[in-house]
């Protein structure tokens, strides 16, 4: 799963027709980092009075990673790269903000192919394009992660398993002919479940 903010956030508005990004809140930091490696291609704040559309934006940044796709950075209170900068994963680009167009410290983050067409931001990110707080949360039935629900997901390094109502199962399970079991581990402080392969008794191969 890639983030553009390094712990817990929430999303509070998905993509559609006519909301062409994510629209994300940082709720343990408020600093936006990269998703990707690439090439700051603008790092600026287009005024309301240019008439150009981007003011909506306030302090934006793009990234260019090496395919050309790009990534947009919207809303933000400051910028901390410039035009030309290399980045990395993790790289910070700035903090969230409330810049331009906007009704709340947020960061509208948008993904763009190489002919700029705009593309679903939640698919890149790996998370269901829907509202949720993404977080590790214990509930009287077990943990749950935001919205994910009736598959695998890969978080912070760890195989997860999230049935139909969301929480990630235990317990040894059978996958392409192979046996796996989910092993506790700790996670600041937070107990998961990582996928191990096992054999047919349980034991770790």
């Amino acid at each position: 799963m890639k983030r553009i903010f390094a712990d817990n956030y929430k999303v509070t508005q998905g993509y559609s027709a006519s909301h062409g990004g994510l629209d994300i809140v940082g709720l343990s930091s408020k600093n936006i980092i990269s998703p990707v490696a690439g090439i700051v291609k603008s790092s600026t704040m287009v005024p309301k009075s240019s008439g150009n559309i981007t003011w909506e934006w306030g302090n934006y940044v793009r990234v260019d990673d090496a395919s050309g796709n790009r990534y947009f950075f919207c809303h933000m209170d400051s910028r901390t790269v410039k035009v030309g900068d290399k980045v990395q994963v993790g790289t910070k680009l700035g903090v969230m903000g409330n810049t331009g167009h906007s009704f709340g410290a947020h960061c509208h983050f948008e993904v763009r192919t190489p002919n700029n067409i705009r593309t679903n931001p939640a698919a890149f990110l790996g998370i269901p394009n829907t509202t949720a707080i993404y977080k590790w949360v214990e509930t009287t039935k077990g943990w749950t992660y935001g919205a994910f629900k009736g598959d695998w997901e890969f978080i912070d390094g760890c195989w997860y398993y999230f049935d139909s109502a969301g929480i990630a199962e235990k317990g040894p399970r059978l996958i392409d002919g192979k046996i796996y079991c989910f092993a506790p581990q700790s996670y600041n402080g937070v107990k998961e479940c990582q996928l191990l392969e096992t054999d047919e008794y349980g034991h770790l191969k």
